[in-house]
């Protein structure tokens, strides 16, 4: 419990009173410039300045821009809006590589140990190709749901962060401070939280990427801003369910991710330099490896989001229809096809979907 001290109600000694004035004598002596006016020492012959209270302080009427740029979740909205646009194009056209969408012709070339392969050309001649079907705008189909899902996974999981409280221990004393009890306590939390993010953010997902994969058959059921019309599509056709397809293999893989990424950060920070300067290093080490590990969950959610959607890209001959996402899983572990889209630039064919017909001449590089 806080304790206050009491005022004391005695005179003070002749030494006080000396330091008070040799400390004035000090200030005096210095330049009025050298000092802010929070730090200039205000004299007992100046009236004294009520704080103001709280209701004071707020504006009378409209918008403050200062308070809106000093508020962390316009931050946040606002630093997660310009990464995702910057980067959209090529999520995009990445999300039609794991559809197994390839409309430009494959090329025979050799790979960097000398050995002939079969390549799809890379990410900027696959943007080309969008860029002359659907211009600029068309670069960012499906934009808006997905920035939508982005904010309110992000949301959700700060919302119910707050509301859980801080990590309590429940490690004996001698082992509460251990950097592996932590690191343990700080994926729990992390997997706690993220999943009600995704649970309520999926919806939106499946939207953004049906939006993308409109562009195989160029129709038009879903708009990557008119989410009511998405809404009303996905349940006519698939009932509360479809708001809800492909949900397990994307928590699967982000939670996958949470708990290598935060394994590996702890390893290298206690069997490495602990430096604060290589932490960052750290980081990104950790977040490759875990994003490259679980990549085919990526793949089988975009396929299971997509599937039996009543869009082109859903369906045969594109795709086969599965049952549920192990269904996927299996189809595409068999023929190789769990990495398809991982690579932007030497971009082999896996397996044997995709390559031209036996008989058919394949240009060189």
């Amino acid at each position: 419990m806080a304790t206050f001290s009491s005022v004391s109600s005695t005179k003070p000694d002749d030494s006080s009173l000396d330091n008070n004035q040799n400390v004035d004598n000090v200030h005096s002596t210095l330049p009025a410039s050298n000092l802010n006016s929070s730090e200039r020492i205000v004299t007992p012959m100046q009236p004294i300045v009520q704080p103001r209270t709280a209701t004071q302080q707020q504006p009378t009427g409209g918008f403050s821009s200062r308070s809106i740029s000093a508020n962390p979740t316009f931050t946040a909205l606002k630093g997660t809006t310009i990464q995702l646009a910057l980067g959209h194009p090529l999520a995009y056209v990445r999300v039609l590589m794991q559809m197994g969408y390839e409309p430009l012709p494959a090329y025979r070339g050799k790979t960097l140990f000398g050995k002939e392969a079969v390549f799809y050309p890379n990410v900027f001649r696959y943007l080309k190709y969008v860029y002359n079907a659907d211009g600029f705008v068309g670069l960012y189909r499906g934009f808006g749901c997905s920035l939508l899902s982005k904010v309110v996974c992000w949301y959700t999981t700060t919302k119910i962060d707050e509301v859980l409280g801080p990590v309590e221990s429940r490690v004996p004393n001698d082992q509460a401070n251990s950097p592996w009890n932590k690191c343990v306590q700080k994926t729990l939390r992390e997997v706690q939280t993220q999943s009600w993010g995704i649970f309520i953010s999926h919806p939106f997902q499946v939207m953004a990427i049906r939006c993308m994969g409109q562009f195989i058959g160029r129709e038009k059921a879903y708009s990557s801003i008119n989410i009511f019309q998405n809404f009303k599509e996905i349940y006519d056709r698939q009932g509360i369910g479809g708001f809800f397809v492909g949900l397990i293999p994307r928590w699967l893989l982000e939670i996958s991710t949470i708990i290598i990424t935060n394994v590996l950060i702890h390893i290298l920070r206690t069997q490495l330099l602990p430096q604060n300067e290589m932490i960052s290093l750290y980081e990104y080490i950790a977040t490759f490896i875990a994003q490259t590990m679980t990549y085919p969950l990526s793949v089988v959610t975009t396929v299971t989001a997509i599937n039996r959607s009543g869009l082109r890209a859903g369906m045969l001959p594109m795709t086969p229809v599965f049952a549920n996402w192990h269904d996927a899983y299996s189809y595409l572990k068999n023929t190789e096809q769990l990495k398809r889209g991982s690579s932007l630039f030497n971009r082999a064919v896996l397996g044997t979907n995709g390559l031209p017909t036996p008989g058919t001449p394949i240009p060189n590089a």
